[in-house]
């Protein structure tokens, strides 16, 4: 599937990326690593509290869920990290991320991915993870941090539309104090720049070709490509 894709279009659009870290052996990150040709990949990160405590403590509902697969985990050791903080090296550091949901990102994850010098951007997905797990992410704490940030819908798995507007409208509710504009960046030249076609899209600016949206009376119904 992958060499088909890689015939069919341009190397640099395509990426073999790991699902989230708990999915993936060593091998196979070794494996996802190699194969990489665009220098971008994306990862699952720190969706759900039980992803926490599998990395942690080897506990919670991520016991249940692979014995229930028939899945033999002898071979996984706790490291006692969060998930960030224990994956995150095995990506080279030339490597740009997309860490997706980040729900039970810690200050403490952020302040590590920044010593880290990896290249990442935080992507959140509200009304996926308001579905899962009715639950968001702490957007003042990103901000706080100065964590470069975008926004996204995870799939139709746990979204019942596709819309950036419907996630900013989430968001506006949820989080009041922070003003449209940041919205409005984070779900264009951010996003833009987390999937490395900031020099064609997100902006306008000479030379790019960016989509316009209309968006009027605050009402998606209204809500256009011209």
């Amino acid at each position: 599937m992958y060499n088909q894709f890689i015939q069919e279009r341009l190397p640099q659009q395509v990426s073999i990326t790991p699902h989230a870290p708990y999915s993936v052996s060593d091998p196979l990150w070794k494996k996802i690593v190699a194969h990489n040709s665009n220098g971008l990949l994306s990862i699952h990160n720190q969706e759900t509290e039980d992803e926490t405590l599998w990395f942690t403590q080897k506990t919670g509902g991520f016991v249940d869920m692979f014995k229930g697969m028939g899945l033999n985990t002898d071979s996984f050791i706790a490291s006692g990290k969060s998930s960030l903080q224990t994956y995150l090296s095995k990506f080279p550091i030339d490597i740009q991320l997309l860490l997706v949901h980040n729900v039970f990102t810690m200050e403490e994850d952020i302040v590590f991915s920044k010593q880290s010098k990896q290249p990442l951007f935080w992507c959140f997905c509200p009304n996926a993870n308001y579905f899962i797990s009715r639950l968001l992410p702490d957007l003042p704490m990103f901000l706080k941090a100065g964590a470069d940030i975008v926004l996204g819908t995870d799939s139709l798995a746990s979204n019942r539309q596709l819309s950036i507007w419907e996630e900013i409208q989430t968001l506006q509710k949820a989080f009041p104090e922070i003003q449209l504009q940041q919205f409005l960046q984070w779900a264009t030249i951010n996003g833009a720049k987390a999937l490395k076609i900031d020099t064609q899209y997100g902006s306008f600016e000479k030379g790019k070709r960016p989509g316009v949206v209309n968006i009027k009376d605050g009402n998606a119904n209204h809500f256009a490509l011209i």
